[in-house]
């Protein structure tokens, strides 16, 4: 099947479970009453369609959607902020109502430009989850770097996935393992998503040097983060502020000395900066396991963000699922923006039967 009917599947089988759901005839599959929805963002850019030409797809909204899926999930829910969702969860205490939040992963600049203005006039609540040595500074974010490289890789080698086997293999890195097991690699950002959860932050700089010194790096400058001016500033304003680690390391990957370094320095920094205690903390790539979770808890943080509906049954505030969504979340095969789609995701309904491969122990 292509990938346009599948495409078109989707959308009809949306339509059908969104008129369900409508009628309450699909109630008692839905998100419960009691659990929050907590929505996760990356970029909003201007323009998508510009912007996914270099950029990473799956980390943009433009801003006109996401105002769509900001107008839809008012609909459904009222907006609160995490740190009422956290003091819910921590006290045991059900919400009554549906409820959502809003959250941004990693600190890129274009969501105090697009998203912050329309958040702030609309009165919603909001959080931001800063990668604290990226603030302020001209550098990369290690998956946008690997990106551009997969992409000019992909662009420029016959056969890309078994020149970029070969190339981990040449490097010694295990993540050359998961690509040989037969993970879906088929595109660049594809490859991107299945080699960032194992590589360790030394290991993503050996890749891209690698890389770079198979196709050179010639792409322009790297997408702009926040500055601490601009956090003060939506901090003031209401908006949540917190920890994504110093460098967006992949905790799991990482010695348990360096993850307790990463998680309080970190912490530190924006304690530093802000004023004030952090209690918030996501997990970069939605990455974690127990022995991450303890460490979270150990180095102060009172809650964690996950990305998938796992969670952790001795610390369940510290593993608090979140839905990740892009422009491409809410879209039918012709590109277009699908409520019935987007109604589903916040729902739970959509896809179906949503699965985490990872074990997270």
């Amino acid at each position: 099947m292509s990938a346009r009917w599948r495409w078109r599947v989707r959308s009809t089988l949306a339509s059908a479970i969104a008129s369900a759901h409508r009628h309450r005839l699909g109630a008692r599959l839905a998100r419960p009453v009691a659990q929050p929805l907590v929505v996760g963002y990356h970029r909003v850019v201007e323009d998508f369609a510009a912007a996914a030409r270099t950029d990473l797809p799956s980390m943009l909204i433009g801003r006109a959607m996401f105002e769509r899926h900001v107008d839809l999930i008012g609909r459904h829910f009222k907006f609160v902020s995490l740190d009422d969702i956290g003091e819910r969860i921590a006290s045991g205490s059900p919400f009554t109502e549906r409820v959502a939040a809003i959250t941004f992963d990693d600190g890129y600049r274009d969501v105090y430009e697009h998203a912050y203005p329309l958040l702030k006039r609309k009165g919603i609540p909001a959080a931001v989850f800063v990668v604290t040595d990226l603030v302020g500074r001209s550098s990369w974010q290690p998956h946008d770097r690997l990106y551009r490289l997969m992409a000019k890789a992909f662009a420029v080698w016959d056969r890309p996935q078994r020149r970029l086997l070969a190339l981990l293999g040449d490097l010694g890195l295990p993540a050359a393992q998961r690509l040989d097991a037969g993970a879906t690699t088929d595109s660049p950002l594809r490859m991107v998503s299945t080699l960032m959860p194992e590589l360790s932050r030394a290991n993503v700089g050996v890749v891209v040097a690698g890389l770079e010194a198979a196709v050179g790096n010639g792409f322009g400058p790297a997408p702009r983060t926040l500055t601490w001016p601009m956090l003060l500033e939506m901090r003031r304003a209401g908006f949540v502020v917190g920890s994504h680690t110093e460098a967006h390391a992949s905790l799991p990957t990482e010695s348990a000395d360096t993850v307790a370094d990463d998680l309080e320095s970190s912490k530190r920094t924006l304690e530093r900066h802000l004023g004030e205690p952090i209690a918030h903390f996501a997990y970069p790539g939605g990455q974690f396991t127990d022995a991450v979770v303890e460490a979270v808890g150990r180095a102060g943080y009172r809650f964690g963000y996950t990305a998938c509906p796992h969670g952790n049954a001795r610390h369940p505030h510290l593993a608090i699922e979140r839905l990740l969504l892009w422009e491409g979340s809410s879209v039918d095969a012709d590109g277009r923006f699908s409520e019935d789609i987007l109604r589903c995701q916040v729902h739970g309904l959509w896809p179906p039967i949503r699965k985490c491969r990872v074990r997270h122990v």
